[in-house]
């Protein structure tokens, strides 16, 4: 019976976003398109928890060349409208938590939210004229604005080709978007990657003028422990929470385990009963969270010191299996560089 009750909404999802994009193919719906910035689309066919993020901020550390990029994101879970620009004392409520954890990374480098991407790119411009590149976080089905290029992020685990159209499955459109795709990045491969029977499964849906790069995910030194903590208290609220768990669990003592929903709002009394949490707990213990889950907290830190305290994060950053290179000169040759 549930799988009846899902079905037909797939069903009819799936019509309507065919349609959508046959509708922006044939130009009945508009698209459009900047001569300058280029711009450059990191998405995904499935709803979260695919690596865009981390893929986002692997390219603007590693950035080779002179030349400005910027980066604009929708906001998801930010409680104001239209544009805004994203500054290092912002707040997640302001601009969302992952446009916050990209400007704390990178000061220096624009970052705005506006649900209008037209209109966001716009004005990034207008007001950085020397903008040469401006990537679009999560914008792939914003068919609205035509990008120079479009990176479409799978994972291993969960690869696009094997999910089904919401609410059966995680898929926003048909699996046939991806031959939209510039490039496919598979993320967060095993150690033990075998790389050409994925290839070989991806190939039966992904063109092969289309290349896919494989990635890792790495996790750095947790932000700043107290030099005898050792056991932690898990809190998360994204997309996929689980390898942040088993990382944890594998290296440390975990005591327990909060999980949220992606970009979950902490209300007063959640923060207060988590302050209280932290009070309580004893000198070896400590709150343990993600980069983006944190920046969530920022601003309630003056209002609960002792969760500033105990609460800490852990770091993660991407990085190729290989052919790291062959992407730097594939991006550099589409961008005419």
């Amino acid at each position: 019976m549930r799988t009846i009750l899902t079905f037909i909404p797939a069903l009819l999802f799936k019509v309507i976003s065919s349609l959508r994009n046959l509708l922006f193919d044939c130009q009945v719906l508009s698209s459009q398109k900047f001569a300058s910035p280029l711009i450059l689309v990191i998405g995904n066919l499935s709803v979260g928890g695919t690596g865009k993020s981390p893929l986002v901020t692997y390219i603007v550390q590693h950035w080779p060349w002179k030349s400005e990029v910027g980066v604009l994101s929708r906001g998801y879970g930010r409680k104001t409208k239209g544009f805004q620009w994203v500054q290092p004392l912002s707040t997640a409520k302001d601009v969302g938590d992952e446009p916050l954890a990209y400007k704390k990374l990178f000061p220096n480098v624009p970052v705005a939210v506006c649900e209008k991407r037209p209109m966001g790119v716009q004005k990034m411009v207008d007001d950085f004229p020397f903008l040469d590149t401006v990537i679009l976080d999560d914008a792939f089905q914003h068919r609205r604005i035509t990008g120079n290029l479009n990176i479409v992020c799978t994972t291993y685990n969960k690869p696009f080709f094997e999910d089904q159209m919401m609410p059966m499955g995680r898929l926003r459109e048909s699996i046939s978007g991806i031959r939209r795709a510039d490039a496919l990045f598979v993320n967060r491969c095993p150690q033990d990657l075998n790389e050409s029977e994925f290839t070989r499964k991806a190939r039966k849906y992904v063109p092969a003028s289309i290349p896919i790069f494989y990635t890792h995910i790495q996790y750095g030194q947790i932000v700043s422990p107290p030099a005898k903590k050792i056991k932690w208290h898990l809190l998360a609220g994204i997309a996929d929470p689980l390898p942040f768990s088993e990382y944890v669990s594998s290296q440390f003592q975990v005591v327990s385990e909060r999980i949220f929903p992606d970009h979950h709002a902490f209300s007063n009394d959640e923060i207060s009963e988590l302050n209280q949490m932290a009070q309580k707990l004893p000198v070896d213990e400590g709150i343990l969270t993600t980069h983006k889950d944190y920046m969530r907290f920022i601003d309630s830190f003056s209002s609960f010191p002792d969760l500033k305290e105990k609460l800490h994060y852990l770091p993660i950053e991407m990085s190729f299996v290989n052919q790291e290179k062959e992407f730097w000169a594939w991006l550099a040759n589409k961008m005419k560089r």
